[in-house]
């Protein structure tokens, strides 16, 4: 039943994209500036998100749920609770990953993809480099419901990695709803974000362990 809602979901969100209204230069100017402003605005966010994958690799989309929890200016926890038990804590510049309750720093090298795709979830939050128009080629739509910023990326590290990123922003709240991540190899990655409790206190010791 759940796959059957998260198609329905997709199918919902293909007919959202083919009722979209691309923006004119000042009208993206005037949005990007209210979802900069909003998204400085935070400084705790927690959601739970609902992550789908979508690969020729595999026989059915694989689903996962989990929370995200953001303290500015660079702190995220990212923690996977079905189908497995996961988390990845960005502190700053260190990177670590729980497995069963077990912390593991990640070497540089390792953790620099981790890092990337961090810090595109942290942008949303906490509207640093949100929509950098030196990093992505950027279009912005308008449904009459949500704000989608279509972005490829310019920069050739973040093009090995995707192909195409896109924000989808509640308008009534100009806070992120969807983020959809298009890799190299044509696989989608979509993380729906719902329940969202923003400028709430958090307990830091979340970042440490």
């Amino acid at each position: 039943m759940r796959r059957v809602l998260l198609s329905f979901f997709l199918i919902l969100l293909c007919g959202i994209s083919f009722a979209q209204t691309q923006l004119t230069d000042t009208q993206s100017q005037d949005v990007t500036s209210q979802l900069v402003q909003t998204a400085s605005s935070i400084q705790t966010m927690q959601c739970r998100f609902v992550q789908q994958t979508t690969s020729s690799m595999l026989a059915e989309p694989s689903v996962s749920e989990g929370m995200m929890t953001y303290m500015a200016p660079d702190k995220m926890r990212w923690e996977y609770t079905t189908p497995y038990s996961f988390a990845l804590i960005v502190n700053g510049e260190k990177i670590m990953k729980m497995i069963e309750g077990q912390i593991e720093t990640i070497d540089a090298k390792q953790g620099r993809m981790y890092k990337s795709i961090a810090d595109i979830i942290m942008s949303c939050a906490s509207g640093k480099k949100l929509l950098d128009d030196s990093m992505f080629d950027i279009t912005l739509f308008d449904d009459g419901k949500i704000w989608r910023a279509e972005m490829k990326p310019l920069r050739k590290d973040m093009k090995r990695m995707f192909s195409l990123l896109t924000f989808c922003f509640d308008k009534k709240t100009a806070v992120i709803a969807v983020v959809e991540m298009t890799d190299a190899e044509g696989n989608l990655t979509q993380i729906q974000f719902e329940e969202k409790k923003v400028n709430e206190e958090i307990d830091a010791q979340l970042f440490t362990k």
